[in-house]
């Protein structure tokens, strides 16, 4: 008889890691972003009412970078090369230095990361040389176009630079020799990798600007000097595959093991994983560092669909990797990683035996398991809970903040189930999670992650939530403003505090103010039967003098109070009788709250309601909208969730277009709590709504879960238009605006994979998210300014991708610097000139007046528009009937503000085809002009400057 049980893993103590410090991005080399010693940020400590922002410190540029925590200072660098040491309980700048000009984004016309580029990636902090380790782009060369990447290293405390460096990053790859690092097209975001005495760096492009190519590189830290330079393409013309991971930092499991992820590029053919071709495009890759310090790739994974994944810029190194600590695994498969990128499936790999591509039945992917999945893609890098059986948490673009359960399927097979999401969705350039705790103790984790409502990263939070969900929801227990969100930030987490750096230059810290005045551990009921009750005493000590006038407990706790109130000196103890009476199985999390002379102070509560019998979590699988021929893969966890173990006594698999693996073997045991999870997958081949179910079935009851899906045919279809956009003649020093449209003309939902905006003279505020989805007939206004700052033509291109199968279609964006004329507009009546009437806000009336050469008359007028003093001439309200005023505006670039002019004089409104008129042959000084039928008359003749 086989039995199922529960793995039980103790908390791994990380090596190289302080317990109060964060020294290198996701807290860990396996990127895991768990901090397991912050028992000061548990749930009742973050719902308490003293928890809120403790400073927040102003700094020159944009914060993409994670903080560190080193030693009591808070490191963070910005955007406009500036790095700083900053109090960690205070936040006053103990130190702060410049190294170097900052890089211009418009060098490119690359409106991805604006305006300056400087220090994008997160630093790590070396104990070994004491030093922090960060690099940054300096604009130090010839010409914008010859910039340079240093690499420096600095101490935490001072900020001094440690003599000899930094480093110049340059050179050709050692396993490409022709191909030279290009500093210009070049961009350095994934989280630094300190390992072995070398501190390594990957790199990727900006906004895709060729020429480019991933690379990582290697600098020691005894010695100023480089130690390595690799790249993920050689021998191919057509080079790329970037390593961004959404800035998550390079992953070691091991001495000489370096794990990354790569985006589009050349990717490559059917083959093992321990043969890794010389092009590594849709990869996750292994690296071996070599006696001489060189690099080896030495095993890969590539989804069987990367050209698909290639041909719509959905990269699978969107995301970054993770890596499960030890003890989650199983015997075949002891160490596993979790990788997701844009496509939304999440896939758990081996690393000792990644599966190369094409490897499994059929030429299916050999990864561990059919991935989870497709879920909202993911624009970011996982972390992962420890406790309460293990899990993995996913930031979704457009979708959710995903948990994943990770469990052991019937035939022994890992696999992660999604078991909750946030009630809310978040926008594009919403950060990665990290999680804290007290150690692997239940009820104690949360899960931080930092929320903006778009890709301007207006809307920024920080948000926290209870780590295990609860009905299949994760439940929101804290959030706060944090001004404008970078874009992937990354939370540290450090002595009960919590940092987060701002796109608007700050770095923020959120806590409590002060030592509580009692202080107790967290308290677990263990397990109690649904419908009985449980019972123990919770003692709490006084930190100081305090008086206790309330007691009472949260959820389905209760709390019997002594007398109160009750006064207590430092030092002195008071028990409170405690009990738990669970309604429903699954833990249960809450709160034992006193209200004292000091505020108030709460305590976690948890316990795990049982009920013999089986549960399912999810308890329905919804797949929603599948295109016919592609297929959804959802898991189901079977619970015992009572307190003895179970028998597997038979299993029914649903039908067509579902199907199910990994059921427990009939006369298997399932332990007490444990669970076995069983993947689903919908492959539906004609369309409309369908539905089944499975069923497993112990000796004590059994459990069906319902499926439903909903199957769809046809295509996506990206259409962009006008395409080119062309803005004509736009005087120097004035603005022209115009619009676009993106649209689905297709009849499924169209999925946004990359759009990567103009900047410089062509430029967008409101660039369109990467993410974001069509449905059929919808579209977007898209709008583009063009500020010419030189004399002649001008071009650029705004590069839109969706997932239809066109690639990428380059909107093109064309316009003419001219010399601006300036002057008066003199009309054929009474020598009349066109006047702003002393005025310069909107809705101002045109008016005619006597011709005096002042700034009220001083017109400029450029590709057929009328600007004076910063406002337009403006047909009123779009209108286009005779009669209709004209007015300044803001410029818009709306036809009701573009005039062509005749031969004979006559300014005629685009919008109407109507002329500008002087009513009546009017001459009275401060008459408003208008529009109306065009009519050769000289009270429609004007003359521009």
């Amino acid at each position: 008889m086989v039995t199922l049980a529960v793995v039980c893993v103790g908390l791994v103590a990380l090596p190289g890691l302080a317990a109060a410090d964060d020294t290198t991005v996701s807290y860990d080399t396996l990127r895991t972003g768990w901090d397991p010693n912050e028992p000061n940020l548990g749930p009742s400590a973050v719902s308490a009412s003293d928890f809120g922002q403790l400073f927040s410190t102003a700094v020159a540029g944009q914060v993409y970078a994670q903080p560190l925590v080193v030693g009591g200072t808070v490191v963070a660098a910005t955007e406009n090369n500036y790095i700083y040491g900053m109090d960690a309980v205070t936040g006053a700048v103990k130190w702060s230095r410049s190294v170097g000009p900052f890089w211009p984004a418009s060098t490119l016309g690359c409106g991805d990361l604006v305006p300056n580029i400087g220090i994008t990636s997160s630093p790590v902090y070396d104990p070994a040389t004491g030093s922090v380790f960060f690099v940054a782009k300096v604009n130090d060369g010839a010409d914008a176009a010859h910039p340079h990447f240093y690499m420096h290293s600095i101490d935490p405390a001072t900020g001094a630079e440690r003599s000899g460096w930094p480093v110049m990053i340059q050179g050709q790859a050692t396993n490409n020799p022709g191909n030279t690092f290009n500093a210009e097209t070049a961009n350095q975001r994934p989280g630094l990798l300190l390992l072995g005495g070398v501190v390594y760096a990957g790199f990727a492009s900006n906004c895709d600007y060729g020429p480019y190519v991933g690379y990582v590189v290697g600098v020691k830290t005894s010695t100023p000097a480089m130690s390595t330079l690799w790249s993920t393409e050689s021998g191919s013309a057509s080079a790329e595959a970037g390593i961004w991971q959404s800035g998550g930092g390079l992953v070691s499991d091991g001495a000489g093991r370096i794990i990354v992820a790569t985006g589009n590029g050349v990717s490559p053919a059917p083959g093992p994983g321990t043969s890794p071709p010389g092009t590594l495009g849709e990869s996750v890759v292994r690296l071996q560092v070599n006696s001489d310090g060189s690099l080896t790739a030495k095993d890969f994974f590539s989804p069987n669909n990367n050209s698909k994944l290639d041909q719509d810029d959905t990269d699978f190194g969107a995301g970054g990797p993770m890596g499960l600590p030890a003890g989650f695994g199983t015997s075949a498969h002891p160490h596993l990683m979790v990788q997701s990128g844009k496509d939304g499936r999440v896939f758990l790999l081996d690393r000792d035996n990644l599966g190369g591509m094409g490897q499994g039945p059929g030429g299916a992917d050999a990864s561990v398991g059919a991935p989870a999945g497709p879920y909202n893609g993911t624009w970011d890098h996982p972390a992962f809970w420890g406790g309460d059986g293990g899990y993995v948490y996913d930031v979704e673009n457009g979708g959710y903040l995903r948990a994943l359960k990770y469990g052991v399927d019937g035939s022994g097979l890992p696999v992660l189930s999604s078991a909750g999401t946030s009630s809310s969705t978040f926008g594009f350039t919403s950060g990665a999670p990290v999680v804290t705790s007290d150690g692997t103790t239940s009820g104690s984790a949360i899960v931080w992650v930092v929320y903006s409502s778009g890709s301007d990263g207006s809307g920024g939070q920080l948000r926290a939530y209870d780590a295990v969900p609860q009905n299949g929801q994760l439940h929101l227990r804290y959030s706060a403003s944090i001004g404008t969100a970078n874009k992937f930030a990354t939370p540290a987490t450090d002595a009960g505090r919590v940092y987060v750096g701002t796109r608007d230059g700050h770095v923020i810290a959120f806590g409590r103010p002060t030592t509580a005045s009692l202080t107790s551990p967290p308290t677990d009921f263990g397990s109690v039967a649904v419908g009985s009750t449980g019972h123990t005493t919770v003692t709490v000590t006084a930190a100081r003098a305090v008086t206790v006038s309330a007691i009472s407990a949260t959820g389905p706790y209760g709390a019997t109070a002594p007398a109160l109130p009750v006064s207590l000196s430092t030092g002195q103890t008071l028990s409170v009788p405690v009990t738990f009476t669970p309604t429903a199985t699954g833990g249960a999390t809450g709160s034992l709250v006193f209200t004292t002379s000091s505020g108030t102070v709460s305590f976690d509560l948890h316990g795990t309601g049982t009920k013999t019998g089986l549960g399912a979590t999810p308890g329905t699988l919804a797949f929603g909208t599948v295109p016919t021929g592609a297929h959804n893969t959802v898991s189901v966890s079977i619970t015992n969730t009572g307190t003895a173990s179970v028998t597997i006594t038979g299993s029914t698999a649903p039908t067509a277009p579902f199907s199910a693996t990994g059921f427990p073997a009939n006369g298997s045991t399932l332990a007490a709590g444990a669970s076995v999870s069983i993947p689903v997958t919908y492959t539906p081949t004609v369309a409309g709504n369908q539905s089944g179910s499975l069923t497993v079935t112990s000796s004590a009851g059994a459990v069906s879960v319902p499926l439903s899906g909903t199957a769809v045919t046809g295509a996506a279809h990206l259409s962009i238009s006008p395409n080119p956009l062309d803005f004509g003649q736009v005087a120097l020093g004035q603005s022209a605006t115009k619009t676009f449209t993106i649209a689905n003309t297709g009849n499924i939902t169209l999925t946004l994979t990359k759009a990567a905006p103009p900047v410089g003279v062509f430029n967008t505020s409101t660039p369109v998210s990467e993410g974001q989805q069509l449905s059929p007939g919808d579209s977007i206004t898209q709008t583009i300014t063009f500020t010419p700052t030189a004399l002649g033509a001008a071009s650029a291109q705004y590069s839109i991708t969706g997932d239809d199968g066109q690639g990428a279609i380059l909107e093109k964006l064309t316009g003419t610097a001219v010399a601006a004329t300036t002057g008066e507009i003199t009309s054929g009546i009474a020598g009349k000139c066109l006047d702003d009437n002393n005025l310069n806000a909107d809705g101002t009336a045109v008016i005619i007046y006597d011709c005096h050469g002042g700034p009220t008359q001083t017109w400029t007028v450029s590709n057929g528009v009328l600007q004076i003093n910063g406002k337009c001439a403006d047909v009123t309200g779009q209108g286009t009937a005779n009669g209709t005023k004209v007015e300044l505006w803001d410029c818009n670039g709306g036809t009701n503000q573009q005039w062509t002019a005749e031969a004979n004089g006559e300014l005629v409104s685009v919008s109407s085809g109507r002329c500008l008129d002087d009513p009546a042959s009017a001459t009275a000084n401060q008459t408003q002009v208008q529009i109306w039928d065009c009519n050769d008359g000289a009270n429609q003749q004007w003359t521009l400057p």
